[in-house]
């Protein structure tokens, strides 16, 4: 899940920041003002970093030279959800150090202090602690083993369609699971925006002008470009009907999600032609257990991102609570689906998408070319 040295540096972000959340805490437990602003002043030093203090929303403009590499879309998934936990972080921080606009663009959710903050900067602090976790790789990282040979070729054509199914069902459920999440939090869902300018401006960020709530913007911003990133321009109209759709299906159905993402992907089409591949003649059983492996592996990748997004999504629906109404947050809730979906289809192999992975589908024809 994208380059081992970039996640392992949001993960050391993600876990400083908590601690940095954790220090303000105790401080505003115990009334100590003056080491709770010191916990400030550390936590908006960590956001500018993080932000690499470019002094504007989003990311730096684009620098004379040669064009720089298409970033790996596990990479923005990670760092999107860091910022969007930064963001929490210092809205919570802001709201407990009495910024004037630290307790939401809306006027709700107000009052600083203790008893007020507690809870907020309670959770920031576990959605950071959530994303550290993830970000770690798994224990046997770098001593993968090879995969046990199939006894024939008849059981390696079973197993690798066995592991093919698994593989979609997974997709189909973990999906469905943080659509479900989603939809429980935040009802209310609208259309994927064409930028992601659009969905800050129906959030109100800029009318926030305290130091904190200022870093929270750029890094709310920032995570938000980043997650439209993801979304090809391309495919956005049927991302949107996807959308509507599942969105309107949960609603009638929770317990049909699998079903309906399965529907919704068109991943029936998917099995139809890996049924065709594994029944051709002379294929090859080393190629077919490699494929196997192979997608076992995927599956245990598609579920790291969803556990990514799970934590997106806690975050982001805590943070249009504070800034915004219920419709404009449903542009959020609208853009999380669509990552989502477009996640979903990709590993899959279900939409005609930019590769970005080698999917279900991808890996069956490989095996059986």
């Amino acid at each position: 899940m994208g380059s081992r040295q970039h996640l392992d540096g949001l993960a050391r972000s993600a876990r400083s920041l908590q601690d940095t959340v954790g220090e303000l805490h105790a401080a505003l437990t115990a009334g100590d003002e003056r080491r709770a602003g010191y916990a400030r002043d550390r936590l908006a030093e960590q956001a500018r970093a993080a932000l690499g203090d470019s002094g504007a929303y989003g990311f730096e403009p684009p620098r004379p030279g040669p064009r720089a590499p298409t970033p790996d879309p596990d990479d923005l998934l990670a760092g999107a959800v860091r910022d969007l936990a930064l963001s929490q972080a210092l809205i919570s921080a802001a709201a407990d150090g009495g910024e004037a606009d630290g307790s939401g663009a809306d006027g709700s959710g107000g009052g600083g202090g203790v008893d007020g903050g507690s809870g907020r900067l309670r959770a920031a602090g576990d959605s950071l602690g959530r994303l550290a976790a993830a970000l770690k790789p798994p224990d046997h990282f770098g001593f993968e083993a090879a995969a046990s040979a199939s006894p024939d070729l008849p059981t390696a054509i079973a197993t690798l369609r066995q592991e093919a199914a698994a593989c979609l069902d997974r997709i189909h459920e973990r999906s469905a699971g943080v659509a479900g999440a989603a939809l429980a939090k935040i009802p209310v869902v609208s259309t994927v925006a064409t930028t992601a300018q659009e969905i800050l401006d129906k959030l109100g960020v800029g009318a926030l002008t305290g130091t904190l709530t200022k870093l929270a913007a750029r890094a709310l911003h920032k995570a938000l470009t980043a997650l439209h990133h993801l979304i090809p321009a391309a495919a956005l109209d049927r991302v949107n009907a996807a959308v509507s759709q599942l969105a309107d299906g949960l609603d009638k159905d929770k317990a049909a999600g699998p079903l309906l993402v399965s529907a919704l992907l068109g991943t029936d089409g998917v099995r139809s032609a890996l049924d065709e591949r594994l029944g051709r003649d002379a294929l090859d059983r080393a190629r077919l257990d490699g494929a196997r492996a192979e997608l076992a592996e995927l599956g245990d990748r598609f579920g790291k991102h969803m556990d990514v997004l799970a934590i997106a999504i806690t975050v982001s629906t805590g943070l249009a609570a504070w800034l915004a109404t219920p419709l404009a947050a449903g542009a959020v809730a609208a853009l999380l689906l669509g990552v989502v979906l477009v996640l979903a289809a990709d590993y899959a192999d279900a939409w005609s998408l930019p590769v970005t992975v080698r999917g279900v589908r991808t890996v069956v024809e490989d095996a059986t070319a």
